[in-house]
């Protein structure tokens, strides 16, 4: 599909001024042949003023015809949504909204949906090729169901994290969340925690995200050995300080950038539905 058409795409959240989005999305453009199409980044500190705001974007001379959600809107753009994917309704956390008209009032309507699951699971699939490939190099190929990763620990209670433990449970592995210090679903502090070994580790806040690289978040980096798995959903830097510590345990980590390509494509598919509605 190629299109001359001109028309905008973007990025809400706070901040957003650190996001590859841009980028990413040109190289969807260019290669798909859509060369006035444009991907722009709007910072909104809070949603106050959003119905007025999505009706400058969608009305302008170029218009928005879907945006993607990133902290700490994910949750928050729900009410000023027409429709909601069965998929982000559960999880409660929306992170891609197409645009659209109604074909009889136009009136603006929006569709959300969370891409972040297939982001995550794709994540998922490479972090446990990375762990096989390191224990056993010669059997690298071997399933992903290898029943190595016996639980995970999901740090963070915010819309990523949502997807992340949808994802979780669809491949029945068993996890809890730490937040603010404790386990979410025990009230455990964090200095009780144990990690046993085999556990797949996903930091999911923005503690340590550009421009705040030193930053990390409390955790009991000692614990960690080579049979732990590191993802941090954080794409930039591309090595958190966080991942640093614990690679120096040894764990394997992985940053976000895997989840945001995966996610980004399946966004894109979303767009584009948007630009065959008259």
């Amino acid at each position: 599909m190629t299109s001359a058409k001109a028309f905008r795409l973007g990025l809400i959240g706070h901040p957003v001024s650190h996001s590859k989005s841009p980028e990413i999305f040109r190289e969807k453009f260019d290669r798909e042949g859509f060369p006035n199409a444009s991907y722009e980044l709007f910072d909104l500190p809070n949603l106050e003023n959003f119905g007025d705001w999505i009706k400058q974007q969608a009305n302008a001379d170029i218009p928005l015809l879907g945006f993607n959600v990133t902290v700490p809107h994910k949750t928050q753009i729900i009410p000023f949504l027409t429709t909601i994917s069965a998929e982000a309704q559960a999880i409660q956390a929306v992170n891609t909204v197409v645009v659209s008209r109604d074909p009889i009032t136009q009136e603006i309507q929006l569709h959300g949906h969370n891409t972040d699951v297939d982001g995550f699971a794709k994540s998922l699939e490479i972090g446990d090729e990375m762990r096989i490939e390191k224990l056993n190099p010669q059997s690298a190929l071997q399933t992903i169901l290898d029943p190595a990763i016996t639980q995970a620990i999901v740090l963070g209670n915010g819309g990523s994290a949502k997807a992340v433990r949808h994802i979780l449970n669809r491949q029945n592995i068993p996890h809890f969340t730490l937040h603010r210090g404790r386990i979410l679903e025990t009230n455990t502090p964090l200095n009780e925690l144990q990690i046993p070994s085999h556990t797949l580790i996903i930091q999911t806040t923005p503690v340590g995200m550009w421009p705040n690289i030193e930053a990390h978040i409390e955790f009991p980096f000692h614990q960690l050995y080579p049979t732990h798995v590191v993802i941090d959903l954080i794409y930039n830097p591309a090595q958190t300080t966080f991942m640093q510590k614990c690679e120096e345990r040894g764990a394997i980590t992985l940053n976000g950038q895997t989840m945001l390509n995966a996610q980004a494509e399946t966004a894109w598919q979303l767009f584009k539905s948007a630009l065959s509605t008259p």
